[in-house]
């Protein structure tokens, strides 16, 4: 073949040396998943938090779109550091997390895109919640949102909300593989807000949700579901719509989507206080939410 020619898929990793992870009594196997395409700057950061963490029994598996700005060479410099990595053309993210998902080994499942972190403890707290609560099918906590100088914003994921808004936040998510296998992965054909239809799904499915009260995750207020607000906020719409059969639960909650999934089209009215004043108001809500709840 002519070496000019790019290859369609490359990949690597400890598994395709045979290598590979297991569960254990007391220390199940975690999968995390990182997609990617064209972010090589953001990747390397998120690879570490997750490498970093206190609990060691996590397999690692990053799917690449077919990343053009030097994500596959970094990839293989990281390889000791990746279980499995894929880089190949895939038709969105929703299709590149089911193409994770497929390939995990683990009974709880993890999404983290790149440019997203893990605190350095957070896997070890889910665990511990996984292994306490065995008739969970997901686990969630908080988040600490960032954007560029400005101070974090702080927000806990609030399962009993989905049916109004995106209230649990995805870099926090951890699934029991069972979960999947009942109720089924992505929806493929929603491009941005597939993480709220893929929860909305499994809970009004009956799956158990458990929310821990520490930040889990760090993300930053950017990404698809901000640039392509008013697509997401379509999405968001149709879920609904699809659970929900009355017209005025949906109109109900109007406002409250149009802030959520509508804050990039805030922004670039040139409204970025109002963007940051509705993250705040839920990060104050979830914590008096939380100061709420008796004493464990």
């Amino acid at each position: 073949m002519d070496s000019t020619v790019r290859k369609s898929q490359y990949e690597g990793g400890t598994r395709t040396r045979g290598m590979m992870r297991f569960s254990a009594p007391g220390r199940p196997l975690v999968t995390v998943v990182t997609v990617v395409l064209n972010r090589v700057t953001d990747l390397e950061r998120t690879v570490a938090s997750v490498r970093n963490q206190s609990y060691d029994n996590v397999e690692y598996i990053v799917i690449d779109g077919g990343s053009i700005d030097g994500t596959v060479e970094l990839l293989s410099k990281l390889g000791a550091s990746i279980d499995y990595w894929v880089s190949e053309q895939d038709n969105g993210i929703a299709a590149a997390f089911n193409k994770g998902i497929v390939l995990a080994r683990g009974e709880l499942i993890g999404l983290l895109n790149a440019g997203d972190v893990y605190e350095t403890g957070a896997v070890k707290k889910v665990v511990d919640a996984f292994v306490s609560s065995p008739s969970m099918d997901v686990i969630c906590g908080g988040i600490r949102l960032t954007e560029g100088n400005s101070p974090a914003i702080l927000c806990f994921s609030e399962p009993a909300r989905l049916e109004k808004e995106t209230s649990v936040y995805h870099p926090t998510v951890f699934v029991r593989r069972s979960a999947y296998e009942r109720h089924g992965p992505f929806d493929e054909s929603y491009r941005f807000a597939m993480d709220y239809e893929l929860l909305l799904r499994f809970k009004q499915r009956g799956s158990a949700f458990v929310a821990l009260p520490e930040v889990l995750a760090e993300m930053k207020l950017e990404g698809a579901s901000v640039q392509h607000w008013r697509q997401g906020l379509e999405e968001v719409r149709r879920a609904r719509k699809h659970y929900f059969s009355s017209a005025d639960v949906a109109a109900r909650h109007l406002l409250a989507l149009l802030l959520n999934l509508g804050a990039g089209g805030l922004k670039r009215l040139g409204m970025g206080g109002l963007y940051r004043a509705y993250w705040k108001i839920r990060s104050m809500r979830a914590t008096i939410e939380e100061r709420k709840r008796p004493p464990k």
